[in-house]
Protein backbone atom coordinates (compact mmCIF):
# COMPACT_ATOMS: atom_id res chain seq x y z
CA UNK A 1 0.00 0.00 0.00
CA UNK A 2 1.29 3.49 -0.85
CA UNK A 3 1.88 5.70 2.16
CA UNK A 4 -0.16 8.53 0.63
CA UNK A 5 -3.21 6.24 0.65
CA UNK A 6 -3.12 5.88 4.44
CA UNK A 7 -5.64 7.99 6.30
CA UNK A 8 -6.71 8.15 9.93
CA UNK A 9 -9.73 5.94 10.60
CA UNK A 10 -12.49 6.69 13.09
CA UNK A 11 -14.72 3.86 14.34
CA UNK A 12 -18.17 5.34 14.92
CA UNK A 13 -20.73 3.35 16.90
CA UNK A 14 -24.24 4.75 17.06
CA UNK A 15 -27.78 4.87 15.77
CA UNK A 16 -29.11 5.86 12.37
CA UNK A 17 -31.03 9.08 11.77
CA UNK A 18 -33.25 9.41 8.68
CA UNK A 19 -33.22 13.21 9.02
CA UNK A 20 -29.48 13.23 8.36
CA UNK A 21 -28.84 15.63 11.22
CA UNK A 22 -27.71 13.48 14.14
CA UNK A 23 -26.38 9.99 14.89
CA UNK A 24 -24.24 8.19 12.36
CA UNK A 25 -25.08 10.55 9.45
CA UNK A 26 -23.77 13.48 11.51
CA UNK A 27 -20.76 11.42 12.59
CA UNK A 28 -19.84 10.51 9.03
CA UNK A 29 -20.22 14.04 7.70
CA UNK A 30 -18.19 15.44 10.58
CA UNK A 31 -15.40 12.92 10.05
CA UNK A 32 -15.32 13.74 6.33
CA UNK A 33 -15.17 17.48 7.06
CA UNK A 34 -12.19 16.81 9.35
CA UNK A 35 -10.36 14.77 6.72
CA UNK A 36 -10.91 11.51 8.61
CA UNK A 37 -12.27 8.25 7.19
CA UNK A 38 -15.30 7.20 9.24
CA UNK A 39 -16.36 3.57 9.65
CA UNK A 40 -19.97 3.34 10.94
CA UNK A 41 -21.10 0.58 13.30
CA UNK A 42 -24.91 0.59 13.47
CA UNK A 43 -26.18 -0.16 16.98
CA UNK A 44 -29.81 0.96 16.53
CA UNK A 45 -32.29 1.87 13.82
CA UNK A 46 -34.25 5.00 14.66
CA UNK A 47 -37.35 6.59 13.20
CA UNK A 48 -36.95 10.33 13.66
CA UNK A 49 -37.09 13.64 11.90
CA UNK A 50 -35.42 16.97 12.52
CA UNK A 51 -37.60 17.59 15.58
CA UNK A 52 -38.51 14.32 17.29
CA UNK A 53 -37.56 10.68 17.78
CA UNK A 54 -40.62 8.57 17.04
CA UNK A 55 -39.29 5.07 17.72
CA UNK A 56 -36.15 2.96 17.65
CA UNK A 57 -35.02 -0.67 17.53
CA UNK A 58 -31.66 -2.01 18.70
CA UNK A 59 -29.44 -4.07 16.40
CA UNK A 60 -28.68 -7.54 17.85
CA UNK A 61 -25.42 -7.59 19.79
CA UNK A 62 -23.96 -10.30 17.55
CA UNK A 63 -24.38 -8.08 14.48
CA UNK A 64 -22.75 -5.18 16.32
CA UNK A 65 -19.80 -7.40 17.26
CA UNK A 66 -19.46 -8.59 13.65
CA UNK A 67 -19.37 -5.01 12.35
CA UNK A 68 -16.67 -4.02 14.84
CA UNK A 69 -14.59 -7.10 14.02
CA UNK A 70 -14.84 -6.40 10.28
CA UNK A 71 -13.46 -2.89 10.82
CA UNK A 72 -10.68 -3.97 13.18
CA UNK A 73 -9.43 -6.74 10.89
CA UNK A 74 -9.40 -4.31 7.94
CA UNK A 75 -6.62 -2.15 9.34
CA UNK A 76 -5.64 0.15 12.18
CA UNK A 77 -8.21 2.36 13.90
CA UNK A 78 -7.06 5.80 15.07
CA UNK A 79 -9.89 6.60 17.51
CA UNK A 80 -13.32 5.39 18.60
CA UNK A 81 -16.45 7.43 19.23
CA UNK A 82 -19.71 5.99 20.51
CA UNK A 83 -23.15 7.54 20.72
CA UNK A 84 -26.41 5.62 21.02
CA UNK A 85 -26.22 1.95 22.04
CA UNK A 86 -29.84 1.17 22.75
CA UNK A 87 -29.07 -1.92 24.83
CA UNK A 88 -26.62 -2.88 27.54
CA UNK A 89 -25.42 -5.81 25.40
CA UNK A 90 -24.31 -3.49 22.59
CA UNK A 91 -22.36 -1.35 25.05
CA UNK A 92 -20.70 -4.45 26.51
CA UNK A 93 -19.61 -5.57 23.03
CA UNK A 94 -17.76 -2.30 22.48
CA UNK A 95 -16.22 -2.42 25.96
CA UNK A 96 -14.78 -5.85 25.23
CA UNK A 97 -13.19 -4.58 22.01
CA UNK A 98 -11.76 -1.56 23.85
CA UNK A 99 -10.18 -4.04 26.25
CA UNK A 100 -8.79 -6.05 23.34
CA UNK A 101 -8.04 -4.94 19.79
CA UNK A 102 -8.56 -1.22 20.57
CA UNK A 103 -6.90 -1.10 23.99
CA UNK A 104 -4.60 1.89 23.35
CA UNK A 105 -6.89 3.89 21.04
CA UNK A 106 -8.47 7.20 22.17
CA UNK A 107 -12.12 6.62 23.04
CA UNK A 108 -14.72 9.38 23.11
CA UNK A 109 -17.92 8.46 24.90
CA UNK A 110 -20.97 10.53 24.04
CA UNK A 111 -23.45 8.92 26.47
CA UNK A 112 -26.64 9.25 24.42
CA UNK A 113 -29.52 8.33 26.72
CA UNK A 114 -32.41 10.62 25.79
CA UNK A 115 -33.56 12.58 22.76
CA UNK A 116 -34.09 16.33 22.87
CA UNK A 117 -37.80 15.87 23.55
CA UNK A 118 -37.14 13.53 26.49
CA UNK A 119 -37.67 10.27 24.55
CA UNK A 120 -35.53 7.48 26.06
CA UNK A 121 -32.88 6.10 23.71
CA UNK A 122 -31.64 3.25 25.87
CA UNK A 123 -32.86 0.57 28.24
CA UNK A 124 -32.41 1.10 31.96
CA UNK A 125 -29.59 -1.48 32.29
CA UNK A 126 -27.50 0.57 29.88
CA UNK A 127 -26.80 3.23 32.49
CA UNK A 128 -24.96 0.78 34.76
CA UNK A 129 -22.86 -0.51 31.86
CA UNK A 130 -21.86 3.05 31.00
CA UNK A 131 -20.92 3.74 34.62
CA UNK A 132 -19.06 0.50 35.30
CA UNK A 133 -17.49 -0.29 31.94
CA UNK A 134 -17.34 2.54 29.40
CA UNK A 135 -16.83 5.68 31.48
CA UNK A 136 -13.67 4.18 33.06
CA UNK A 137 -12.38 3.40 29.55
CA UNK A 138 -13.11 6.81 28.04
CA UNK A 139 -10.42 9.26 27.09
CA UNK A 140 -13.12 11.93 26.99
CA UNK A 141 -16.76 11.74 28.08
CA UNK A 142 -19.09 14.39 26.60
CA UNK A 143 -22.51 14.38 28.32
CA UNK A 144 -25.07 17.11 27.89
CA UNK A 145 -26.86 18.42 30.97
CA UNK A 146 -29.60 15.77 30.94
CA UNK A 147 -27.12 12.93 30.48
CA UNK A 148 -24.83 14.29 33.20
CA UNK A 149 -27.79 14.40 35.60
CA UNK A 150 -28.77 10.80 34.81
CA UNK A 151 -25.23 9.48 35.20
CA UNK A 152 -24.36 11.40 38.38
CA UNK A 153 -27.70 12.01 40.09
CA UNK A 154 -26.81 15.70 40.41
CA UNK A 155 -29.52 18.21 39.49
CA UNK A 156 -27.79 20.74 37.25
CA UNK A 157 -29.10 24.30 37.43
CA UNK A 158 -25.96 26.41 37.16
CA UNK A 159 -22.26 26.34 36.31
CA UNK A 160 -21.21 25.07 39.74
CA UNK A 161 -23.53 22.09 39.28
CA UNK A 162 -21.88 21.44 35.91
CA UNK A 163 -18.46 21.39 37.55
CA UNK A 164 -19.70 19.06 40.30
CA UNK A 165 -21.16 16.64 37.76
CA UNK A 166 -17.95 16.68 35.72
CA UNK A 167 -15.85 15.96 38.80
CA UNK A 168 -18.15 13.08 39.71
CA UNK A 169 -17.74 11.53 36.26
CA UNK A 170 -13.99 12.01 36.55
CA UNK A 171 -14.04 10.05 39.82
CA UNK A 172 -15.94 7.29 37.99
CA UNK A 173 -12.81 6.81 35.90
CA UNK A 174 -13.16 9.05 32.83
CA UNK A 175 -9.87 10.43 31.53
CA UNK A 176 -11.53 13.82 31.02
CA UNK A 177 -15.10 15.13 30.99
CA UNK A 178 -16.68 17.83 28.86
CA UNK A 179 -20.07 18.80 30.29
CA UNK A 180 -21.96 20.52 27.48
CA UNK A 181 -24.01 23.48 28.64
CA UNK A 182 -25.85 24.43 25.49
CA UNK A 183 -29.13 24.50 27.40
CA UNK A 184 -27.87 26.27 30.50
CA UNK A 185 -29.68 29.52 31.35
CA UNK A 186 -28.01 32.53 29.71
CA UNK A 187 -25.17 32.21 27.25
CA UNK A 188 -24.09 28.63 26.47
CA UNK A 189 -20.90 27.37 28.10
CA UNK A 190 -19.08 24.03 28.30
CA UNK A 191 -16.69 22.96 31.03
CA UNK A 192 -13.76 20.59 30.65
CA UNK A 193 -12.75 18.72 33.80
CA UNK A 194 -9.39 16.94 33.82
CA UNK A 195 -7.34 15.56 36.73
CA UNK A 196 -5.26 18.76 36.60
CA UNK A 197 -7.69 21.62 36.02
CA UNK A 198 -11.09 22.97 35.03
CA UNK A 199 -11.44 24.93 31.78
CA UNK A 200 -14.53 26.88 30.77
CA UNK A 201 -15.39 27.44 27.12
CA UNK A 202 -17.83 30.33 26.74
CA UNK A 203 -19.85 31.47 23.77
CA UNK A 204 -22.93 33.25 22.55
CA UNK A 205 -26.08 31.90 20.98
CA UNK A 206 -25.94 31.88 17.20
CA UNK A 207 -29.63 31.05 16.92
CA UNK A 208 -32.50 30.59 19.34
CA UNK A 209 -33.63 27.54 17.37
CA UNK A 210 -32.67 24.04 18.57
CA UNK A 211 -30.34 22.57 15.95
CA UNK A 212 -30.69 18.77 15.95
CA UNK A 213 -27.38 16.86 16.07
CA UNK A 214 -24.89 19.36 17.45
CA UNK A 215 -23.92 17.08 20.36
CA UNK A 216 -23.02 14.26 18.00
CA UNK A 217 -21.09 16.68 15.83
CA UNK A 218 -19.08 18.06 18.75
CA UNK A 219 -18.13 14.62 20.12
CA UNK A 220 -17.12 13.32 16.70
CA UNK A 221 -15.12 16.48 15.99
CA UNK A 222 -13.20 15.89 19.22
CA UNK A 223 -12.62 12.26 18.29
CA UNK A 224 -11.32 13.20 14.84
CA UNK A 225 -8.94 15.80 16.26
CA UNK A 226 -7.66 13.42 18.95
CA UNK A 227 -7.04 10.87 16.19
CA UNK A 228 -4.93 13.51 14.42
CA UNK A 229 -2.79 14.06 17.52
CA UNK A 230 -4.34 17.17 19.06
CA UNK A 231 -4.39 17.48 22.84
CA UNK A 232 -7.78 17.30 24.55
CA UNK A 233 -7.87 21.06 25.18
CA UNK A 234 -6.89 21.84 21.58
CA UNK A 235 -9.36 19.29 20.21
CA UNK A 236 -12.26 20.78 22.18
CA UNK A 237 -11.36 24.34 21.18
CA UNK A 238 -11.21 23.48 17.47
CA UNK A 239 -14.28 21.22 17.64
CA UNK A 240 -16.35 24.01 19.17
CA UNK A 241 -15.33 26.34 16.34
CA UNK A 242 -16.44 23.71 13.83
CA UNK A 243 -19.79 23.28 15.61
CA UNK A 244 -20.37 27.03 15.50
CA UNK A 245 -19.85 26.89 11.74
CA UNK A 246 -22.30 24.04 11.22
CA UNK A 247 -24.89 25.82 13.37
CA UNK A 248 -24.45 29.00 11.34
CA UNK A 249 -25.08 26.96 8.18
CA UNK A 250 -28.11 25.17 9.66
CA UNK A 251 -30.71 23.71 7.32
CA UNK A 252 -34.39 24.34 8.01
CA UNK A 253 -36.79 21.40 7.74
CA UNK A 254 -40.50 21.19 8.51
CA UNK A 255 -40.01 19.79 12.02
CA UNK A 256 -36.82 21.58 13.02
CA UNK A 257 -33.27 22.47 12.08
CA UNK A 258 -30.27 20.25 11.30
CA UNK A 259 -26.57 21.19 11.10
CA UNK A 260 -25.03 22.32 7.83
CA UNK A 261 -21.86 20.24 7.99
CA UNK A 262 -20.67 21.50 4.60
CA UNK A 263 -21.11 24.80 2.76
CA UNK A 264 -23.50 24.76 -0.16
CA UNK A 265 -21.83 23.34 -3.25
CA UNK A 266 -22.75 22.01 -6.66
CA UNK A 267 -23.89 23.49 -9.97
CA UNK A 268 -25.02 27.09 -10.15
CA UNK A 269 -28.79 27.65 -10.19
CA UNK A 270 -30.43 27.80 -13.59
CA UNK A 271 -31.88 31.21 -12.70
CA UNK A 272 -29.74 33.49 -10.50
CA UNK A 273 -31.42 34.85 -7.38
CA UNK A 274 -31.14 38.63 -7.36
CA UNK A 275 -32.11 38.74 -3.69
CA UNK A 276 -28.90 37.03 -2.54
CA UNK A 277 -26.36 38.12 -5.16
CA UNK A 278 -23.30 39.61 -3.45
CA UNK A 279 -25.01 39.76 -0.06
CA UNK A 280 -22.51 40.04 2.80
CA UNK A 281 -21.89 37.04 5.10
CA UNK A 282 -23.97 36.78 8.27
CA UNK A 283 -21.48 34.69 10.29
CA UNK A 284 -17.74 34.72 10.88
CA UNK A 285 -15.76 32.37 8.66
CA UNK A 286 -13.26 31.78 11.47
CA UNK A 287 -15.45 30.93 14.48
CA UNK A 288 -19.04 31.01 13.22
CA UNK A 289 -20.22 33.88 15.44
CA UNK A 290 -22.65 36.51 14.12
CA UNK A 291 -20.91 39.40 12.35
CA UNK A 292 -21.37 43.07 13.23
CA UNK A 293 -20.96 46.20 11.10
CA UNK A 294 -17.78 48.10 11.90
CA UNK A 295 -18.34 51.74 12.94
CA UNK A 296 -17.93 54.18 10.08
CA UNK A 297 -20.23 52.58 7.52
CA UNK A 298 -17.47 51.38 5.20
CA UNK A 299 -19.07 47.99 4.54
CA UNK A 300 -16.56 45.99 6.58
CA UNK A 301 -17.80 43.41 9.10
CA UNK A 302 -16.15 42.18 12.27
CA UNK A 303 -16.58 39.34 14.77
CA UNK A 304 -16.86 40.31 18.43
CA UNK A 305 -16.00 36.77 19.54
CA UNK A 306 -12.64 36.19 17.82
CA UNK A 307 -11.85 39.69 16.54
CA UNK A 308 -11.63 38.66 12.88
CA UNK A 309 -12.33 41.54 10.47
CA UNK A 310 -13.93 40.66 7.15
CA UNK A 311 -12.39 43.27 4.90
CA UNK A 312 -14.39 43.76 1.74
CA UNK A 313 -12.87 45.38 -1.33
CA UNK A 314 -15.31 47.67 -3.15
CA UNK A 315 -17.38 45.60 -5.56
CA UNK A 316 -16.91 46.77 -9.17
CA UNK A 317 -20.12 47.75 -10.92
CA UNK A 318 -21.17 49.66 -14.03
CA UNK A 319 -23.93 52.24 -14.55
CA UNK A 320 -25.11 53.31 -18.00
CA UNK A 321 -26.33 56.83 -18.79
CA UNK A 322 -28.46 56.46 -21.92
CA UNK A 323 -29.92 59.81 -22.98
CA UNK A 324 -30.81 62.09 -25.83
CA UNK A 325 -31.06 65.86 -25.67
CA UNK A 326 -34.00 65.86 -23.25
CA UNK A 327 -34.65 62.35 -21.90
CA UNK A 328 -32.76 59.68 -19.95
CA UNK A 329 -33.50 55.95 -19.90
CA UNK A 330 -34.28 54.46 -16.47
CA UNK A 331 -35.21 50.94 -15.41
CA UNK A 332 -37.55 49.87 -12.62
CA UNK A 333 -35.82 47.35 -10.36
CA UNK A 334 -37.47 43.93 -10.12
CA UNK A 335 -35.39 42.75 -7.14
CA UNK A 336 -34.11 44.15 -3.82
CA UNK A 337 -32.43 46.37 -2.84
CA UNK A 338 -34.54 49.21 -4.17
CA UNK A 339 -37.20 46.92 -5.61
CA UNK A 340 -39.83 48.88 -7.63
CA UNK A 341 -37.66 52.04 -7.59
CA UNK A 342 -36.09 53.52 -10.70
CA UNK A 343 -32.36 53.33 -11.34
CA UNK A 344 -29.84 53.57 -14.13
CA UNK A 345 -29.27 50.36 -16.09
CA UNK A 346 -26.19 48.44 -14.97
CA UNK A 347 -24.83 45.79 -12.66
CA UNK A 348 -21.78 44.02 -11.27
CA UNK A 349 -18.80 42.89 -13.31
CA UNK A 350 -18.54 39.16 -13.81
CA UNK A 351 -15.23 37.32 -13.55
CA UNK A 352 -12.98 38.18 -16.50
CA UNK A 353 -15.11 41.06 -17.82
CA UNK A 354 -13.86 44.54 -18.61
CA UNK A 355 -16.09 47.42 -17.47
CA UNK A 356 -17.14 48.12 -21.05
CA UNK A 357 -17.98 44.46 -21.66
CA UNK A 358 -20.05 44.49 -18.47
CA UNK A 359 -21.84 47.65 -19.60
CA UNK A 360 -22.67 46.19 -22.99
CA UNK A 361 -23.99 43.00 -21.44
CA UNK A 362 -26.06 44.74 -18.76
CA UNK A 363 -27.58 47.17 -21.27
CA UNK A 364 -28.67 44.29 -23.49
CA UNK A 365 -29.97 42.19 -20.58
CA UNK A 366 -31.94 44.98 -18.89
CA UNK A 367 -33.13 47.09 -21.83
CA UNK A 368 -32.57 44.97 -24.99
CA UNK A 369 -30.49 47.81 -26.45
CA UNK A 370 -27.21 47.10 -28.25
CA UNK A 371 -24.44 49.46 -27.21
CA UNK A 372 -22.59 50.78 -30.27
CA UNK A 373 -20.74 53.80 -28.88
CA UNK A 374 -19.94 55.09 -25.40
CA UNK A 375 -17.47 57.11 -23.37
CA UNK A 376 -16.35 57.03 -19.77
CA UNK A 377 -18.50 59.38 -17.69
CA UNK A 378 -16.92 59.01 -14.24
CA UNK A 379 -16.21 56.98 -11.12
CA UNK A 380 -18.29 56.95 -7.96
CA UNK A 381 -18.27 55.01 -4.69
CA UNK A 382 -21.30 54.03 -2.67
CA UNK A 383 -22.27 51.96 0.37
CA UNK A 384 -25.25 49.72 -0.34
CA UNK A 385 -26.76 46.48 0.93
CA UNK A 386 -24.02 44.79 -1.10
CA UNK A 387 -21.27 46.62 0.83
CA UNK A 388 -18.81 49.07 -0.73
CA UNK A 389 -19.34 49.72 -4.46
CA UNK A 390 -16.89 51.14 -7.00
CA UNK A 391 -19.20 52.38 -9.74
CA UNK A 392 -17.85 52.95 -13.24
CA UNK A 393 -20.28 54.98 -15.35
CA UNK A 394 -20.48 55.18 -19.12
CA UNK A 395 -22.38 57.73 -21.19
CA UNK A 396 -24.04 55.80 -24.00
CA UNK A 397 -23.99 57.92 -27.15
CA UNK A 398 -24.91 55.22 -29.63
CA UNK A 399 -27.30 52.27 -29.50
CA UNK A 400 -29.50 50.05 -31.63
CA UNK A 401 -32.93 48.60 -30.89
CA UNK A 402 -36.07 49.44 -28.95
CA UNK A 403 -35.95 49.56 -25.17
CA UNK A 404 -37.85 46.81 -23.37
CA UNK A 405 -37.29 45.32 -19.89
CA UNK A 406 -35.43 42.12 -18.97
CA UNK A 407 -33.27 40.48 -16.29
CA UNK A 408 -33.40 42.62 -13.09
CA UNK A 409 -35.64 45.26 -14.71
CA UNK A 410 -39.44 45.02 -14.54
CA UNK A 411 -39.94 48.10 -16.75
CA UNK A 412 -38.02 50.69 -18.79
CA UNK A 413 -38.96 54.34 -18.86
CA UNK A 414 -37.79 57.41 -20.73
CA UNK A 415 -37.88 60.32 -18.25
CA UNK A 416 -37.19 64.03 -18.89
CA UNK A 417 -33.67 64.71 -17.65
CA UNK A 418 -34.87 67.63 -15.51
CA UNK A 419 -37.65 65.50 -13.93
CA UNK A 420 -35.76 62.43 -12.73
CA UNK A 421 -37.21 61.25 -9.38
CA UNK A 422 -35.14 59.97 -6.45
CA UNK A 423 -33.38 56.82 -7.65
CA UNK A 424 -32.70 53.52 -5.86
CA UNK A 425 -28.99 54.22 -5.32
CA UNK A 426 -27.23 57.31 -3.99
CA UNK A 427 -24.45 57.10 -6.58
CA UNK A 428 -27.03 57.03 -9.40
CA UNK A 429 -28.55 60.25 -8.06
CA UNK A 430 -25.10 61.90 -8.11
CA UNK A 431 -24.53 60.83 -11.71
CA UNK A 432 -27.88 62.23 -12.85
CA UNK A 433 -27.10 65.48 -11.03
CA UNK A 434 -23.82 65.74 -12.93
CA UNK A 435 -25.64 65.16 -16.20
CA UNK A 436 -28.23 67.82 -15.38
CA UNK A 437 -25.45 70.32 -14.64
CA UNK A 438 -23.86 69.59 -18.01
CA UNK A 439 -27.01 70.13 -20.07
Amino acid sequence: MKSDNIRSVLLLAGGTDPSGGAGLPADMKTAAAMGIHGCPVVTALTVQNSGNVLSWEAIPAGKVAAQIKAICTDGPVSAVKSGMFGTAENAIILSETLNGDLRNVPYILDPVLTAGGGYSLGESRLIEVLKNRLIPMSTLCTPNLDEAEILTGIAIRNKQDMENAGETLLRMGAGAVLVKGGHIKGNPADVLITPLKKTWFGGSRITEENVHGTGCTLATSCAALLALGFSIEEAIHEARLFVRRVISRNIRRNSGYIPGHFPEAGPLPLKPNGNSFYLPPAFCGECGSPLQQLPGGDGHLHCEMCGYIHYRNPLPAVALIVHDESRILLVRRAVPPGKDLLSLPGGFLETGETPLECGSRELMEETSLELTNSRLFGLETDITAYGGILLISFEVIGWNGTAKPGDDASAVKWVPIREVPHLAFKAHNKLVKQLQNMI
